[in-house]
């Protein structure tokens, strides 16, 4: 099978890896992993591009989701694929920090704050990149990726107002953060075909959220107070789990 999209996507990622480091990068990358087909897209491009370097897919539990199984299986496959690539799997559980900032608030997020949106998934996918951000930081690694496609910058947790706090995020902690193939990942057909290319077979059971059919646009002024409000909560959390 020609490979004109695999390449390029591979190509893509390697340019703007080296770019955004300034062509500072020991091989060393940490990519949100969810076992579905953006993440894997980027794992494979990465692995291609940097062979010889180490990867990590970082799965952050929020406590909610299902099919778990299914991710670990998906890491599996990426990592018998490219055994140049130092590849591991880890998960990270965060729904003590879920439950606690975002699902034990939503009643008065609607009612005292006057959100018209349910945006939970906002405020799982901060707490998602603020534990990536940690356990880089821990690990040593100073560049994250993702999987977030243009193809979905209407939902709340993908909107500019969303991606400018994350970014503000990875920036206070000296990381370096990038969605390497945002403008790539156009539609879910040219998806299919560049992991078809790349020799990807992704299962039917992808981990799903139970919260992943509550998606509703939602105004960007609201997502950024949101936002502001979740990240004092986080610090709220962070001082009661040190007392």
């Amino acid at each position: 099978m020609a490979r004109n999209l695999a390449d390029q996507a591979v190509g893509l990622l390697g340019d703007r890896v080296r770019a955004a480091v300034d062509g500072n990068f020991d091989g060393r990358a940490i990519v949100l992993f969810s076992g579905g087909r953006d993440s894997s897209l980027v794992a494979a491009a990465f692995c291609e591009a940097f062979s010889g370097g180490q990867l990590t897919l970082l799965l952050v539990d929020n406590g909610l989701l299902s099919r778990l199984d299914s991710t670990k299986r998906q890491a599996a496959v990426v990592k018998n694929m490219y055994p140049q690539v130092e590849v591991v799997f880890h998960c990270k559980r965060v729904s003590e920090m879920m439950r606690k900032v975002v699902m034990q608030n939503v009643e008065q997020d609607f009612l005292r704050r006057k959100y018209r949106s349910l945006l939970a998934c906002v405020g799982c996918k901060l707490i998602m990149n603020v534990s990536a951000s940690r356990y880089a930081r821990e690990s040593g690694i100073n560049v994250l990726l993702d999987g977030y496609a243009e193809r979905q910058k209407d939902y709340p947790e993908q909107t500019e107002a969303f991606m400018d706090s994350v970014k503000g995020v990875y920036a206070s902690a000296g990381l370096t953060y990038i969605s390497p193939l945002y403008d790539f990942l156009a539609s879910k057909p040219k998806v299919n075909q560049t992991l078809d290319e790349f020799g990807f077979r992704i299962p039917k059971q992808e981990p799903v959220c139970m919260l992943a059919d509550s998606f509703s646009t939602a105004d960007p002024t609201e997502v950024a107070r949101y936002i502001a409000e979740k990240l004092e909560q986080i610090r709220e959390f962070d001082a009661d789990l040190h007392c």
